[in-house]
């Protein structure tokens, strides 16, 4: 039979080689939170053409945002000539949007999917971005097939002809143009005149007893104005995105003005993928609720535990154990996340709080197991001590842990290595990290602190030192051999 309790220090010594750098590193660096914990915004673009992160900062100098950082990614799930962007000559109403809609989805089918921008150009013009056609569009029309319609020509012939539109502001509302109400002229009043004489007051005249009405005010319908193509339709040539955090609220007007900017400065459009903001307040609750959320089910494990191993002597060190385990995989996620967080500028999210607590209940979920065994076999093998109990209980759980964990871990690396971007991927690659760690630890740590714990080695002892009756400390093989003999 291996002997894994003879080589306790062994394990615990490469636990602590793989925790010290990570402690280091959240206590110099700490964790590169995102604005789930801060507050800010994140905002993901898909540009037209290439743009560097040099000239996007350089761009989002103007806006005089806080903490801005600007990071270079691609997302190769849509094809770059797959999106097209579309100019019109000035803004537009929802009439002129849903015609737009209505025509190229009747062309390409309703998998296209349009959004449309009202940005601060000069003249203010409405941008649309045309994503989902089944194939490449080409710039020019195809000589040899002339009746390809994935070309440009052909969507410039589709909306050659748009409705008209209201004259609009930059927030797409019509703006009505209200004539003045007419004014009803007042009634002549008496006035005073020197000597006492008054001039009697002027009253006014009515045709056959009928009263001039009070003129109303009203409102003359929106003008209209001819909607076209102000440009080609922009193919896209690059499938990079451009990944935005800010410790500053942007609100939808910023947005336009910060596509608007970009378009002056690079002549590239830009598709919103993604933009989320998040206040100060609600950032500080968060971080409080995760914090709390640790606390509570590290403290509803303990009390479980010792509940469930309550006809076991000294129940609440089982509990004890777990809750010590748990915080070694905590640490080993959260200090990993802090190395990937200055080295590859990782972030964790509100997703990543829920990552952690998945790993705890698996953690807490090994270690049960194991303990479980221990306890059945302390009514087994009366004849043996302590550490050789545990030691048969953990080679006996072993294969069922290994095969337990290995399954989800390979489910979890499949995950990781095919999705790459986004929240997603960093909650597998937390679950991933957390559960090797649990299954490590479930193993290697938690019954090796209970074996240390009831020896009484590290100083644990002292506190609960026994004496004979003349007065001698009691010896720990002595006490094993008692505890054997009556169990």
């Amino acid at each position: 039979m291996f002997n894994l309790v003879g080589k306790r220090y062994l394990f615990l010594l490469i636990s602590l080689l793989v925790i010290v750098p990570g402690v280091i590193s959240l206590a110099f660096k700490g964790l590169n939170v995102g604005i789930d914990f801060v507050g800010g915004t994140t905002i993901e673009f898909r540009p037209q053409t290439n743009i560097t992160a040099t000239q996007m900062s350089n761009i989002l100098k103007s806006f005089k945002l806080t903490d801005v950082q600007v990071n270079i990614g691609s997302d190769n799930t849509v094809k770059a000539n797959e999106t097209v962007w579309l100019r019109l000559n000035r803004l537009v109403d929802n009439n002129v949007e849903s015609s737009i809609v209505k025509t190229l989805k009747g062309a390409y089918g309703n998998g296209l999917s349009v959004k449309f921008y009202n940005l601060p150009l000069n003249p203010p013009a409405t941008v649309a971005v045309v994503t989902g056609f089944q194939q490449g569009v080409s710039a020019k029309a195809d000589t040899k097939n002339p009746k390809d319609i994935y070309t440009v020509p052909y969507i410039e012939q589709l909306l050659k002809k748009l409705p008209k539109t209201t004259k609009t502001d930059l927030n797409g509302n019509s703006a009505a143009t209200p004539t003045p109400a007419s004014t009803a002229t007042p009634t002549s009043s008496p006035t005073s005149t020197t000597k006492g004489t008054a001039t009697p007051a002027v009253t006014p005249t009515t045709t056959k007893g009928t009263a001039t009405p009070t003129a109303s005010p009203t409102a003359t319908p929106a003008p209209t104005f001819s909607v076209s193509l102000a440009d080609t339709p922009r193919v896209g040539s690059t499938t990079s995105t451009i990944n935005i955090i800010t410790g500053s609220v942007v609100d939808s007007a910023t947005l336009n003005s910060i596509q608007a900017a970009t378009y002056n400065s690079t002549h590239s459009y830009l598709e919103v993928l993604d933009n989320a903001s998040v206040t100060g307040s609600v950032a500080t609750e968060t971080t409080r609720n995760a914090v709390l959320a640790v606390i509570a089910a590290s403290v509803f494990i303990l009390l479980y535990i010792s509940f469930a191993f309550r006809k076991v002597a000294k129940p609440w060190r089982y509990g004890a154990c777990a809750i010590i385990a748990l915080l070694h995989d905590v640490l080993v996620v959260l200090g990993v996340f802090s190395i990937l967080g200055w080295l590859f500028h990782i972030q964790i999210d509100s997703l990543f709080i829920t990552a952690l607590l998945t790993v705890v209940g698996f953690s807490v979920h090994d270690t049960i197991v194991v303990f479980d065994r221990i306890r059945e076999n302390m009514q087994r093998r009366t004849t043996e001590t302590f550490e050789q109990v545990v030691n048969a209980s953990l080679v006996q759980t072993m294969t069922r842990s290994l095969n337990t964990s290995l399954t989800v871990l390979l489910t979890l690396t499949a995950l990781t290595l095919f999705v790459t971007t986004g929240s997603v991927h960093n909650f597998t690659l937390a679950l991933l990290i957390g559960i090797f760690s649990g299954t490590y630890s479930s193993i290697f740590n938690a019954s090796m602190l209970l074996v240390i714990w009831e020896k009484g080695e590290l100083g644990f002892g002292r506190f609960r030192r026994e004496y004979t009756r003349d007065g001698r400390p009691v010896r720990k093989r002595d006490q094993e051999r008692e505890l054997a003999r009556t169990r």
